[in-house]
């Protein structure tokens, strides 16, 4: 028997992936079908594998090659581990907080429907704490952003975590700490962001489709829309490992698939209403809906970097810091020298 839960869901006797392809044919994007695809084949020997000879008692292993698809929970698992134990030591070695940006349940579908909006969510999140630190201390901060597509229940909720540098880099190429956040004004900038970023890019027949909607996301929201970030403990390395693994995992693991009775799939939840964990159960249909939803655009980048970060002005930033920061320790030693 398949070992993979989610392996028999899809592929077993029943037959559920196609059933449901035939089914749903032209409503099923093309990278879904190559993902799944991939999945399907991930490690098995008949795909490629690397062989292992023991030099004294000759044996031979076989290993098969893994898939590293965007869909497959056993590589994203490890690659995940890995992405984030690199991004820790890559990193600035400064504080940093996890901001987590999210939008109305009642948005939720125009994103699912509308996808291309997804990275625009992404930037605009970006340069609102941008345009926040630079109006307050003049400096920029290093982002690096990560969409989620994924509520608990593996429903579509697209929602944007970040790891943002309490503070940032000035004209004069000083590191300025900066450790505050207004929420109650940033909560109604994003409200007015997201609903400008819908209104903007959707054409007049849609708008119309969608403006109760924007209308109750609106007047059901009159603090805004919820931001969260927490302050984060520890050593900052720990802080980036932990965060890093929360930013790139999976829709759902598989130590939460419970059971699978052949038409019908149990998955434990926690609800955020009351902090309780739960178990669900829905059809396998209803299972591989919610599930290939989070299947990302081909091309589609669910990590980006701004600031600090970004690509064109990392290298020069790294410079300055690891200047300034070189200035301060001598500093703190000389008074230090002074004191004793």
């Amino acid at each position: 028997m398949e070992k993979n839960i989610l392996k028999r869901i899809f592929f077993d006797k029943h037959n559920h992936w196609n059933k449901f392809l035939l089914k749903h044919e032209n409503k099923v994007r093309r990278v879904v079908i190559k993902e799944i695809d991939k999945f399907k084949g991930c490690g098995k020997v008949v795909n490629g594998f690397k062989l292992f000879v023991c030099e004294g008692c000759h044996d031979v292993k076989k290993v098969a090659y893994r898939c590293k698809g965007r869909f497959c929970t056993t590589c994203s698992v490890g690659e995940s581990e890995e992405w984030s134990r690199v991004m820790s030591h890559d990193m600035f070695q400064v504080n940093h907080r996890h901001v987590i940006f999210t939008i109305d349940e009642g948005l939720r579908e125009i994103f699912l429907l509308h996808r291309g909006l997804l990275k625009p969510l992404m930037d605009k999140a970006a340069e609102l704490l941008k345009e926040y630190f630079y109006k307050k201390k003049k400096v920029i901060p290093g982002i690096i952003s990560g969409l989620h597509t994924f509520g608990s229940r593996v429903n579509f909720n697209p929602h944007v975590h970040m790891l943002v540098t309490m503070g940032g880099i000035n004209a004069k190429g000083e590191y300025v700490n900066y450790d505050y956040f207004p929420f109650e004004m940033l909560r109604k900038q994003w409200q007015t962001v997201v609903l400008k970023l819908i209104r903007k890019n959707l054409n007049p027949r849609e708008k119309k489709q969608v403006q109760s909607r924007l209308q109750s996301a609106y007047q059901n929201n009159g603090k805004g829309f919820y931001i969260h970030a927490p302050k984060q403990k520890g050593k900052i390395e720990e802080q980036l490992r932990y965060i890093g693994r929360y930013m790139r995992r999976p829709a759902i693991g598989l130590n939460r698939i419970e059971a699978y009775d052949g038409q019908n799939v149990t998955f434990t939840y926690k609800d955020k209403t009351d902090g309780q964990q739960k178990k669900e159960t829905i059809s396998v249909e209803e299972f591989i809906s919610r599930l290939i939803r989070h299947i990302p655009d081909e091309q589609f980048k669910t990590i980006r970097h701004y600031g600090m970060y970004s690509r064109k002005t990392k290298g020069v930033t790294r410079k300055l810091l690891t200047k300034w920061q070189k200035e301060v320790k001598k500093w703190i030693v000389q008074m230090g020298s002074k004191l004793r």
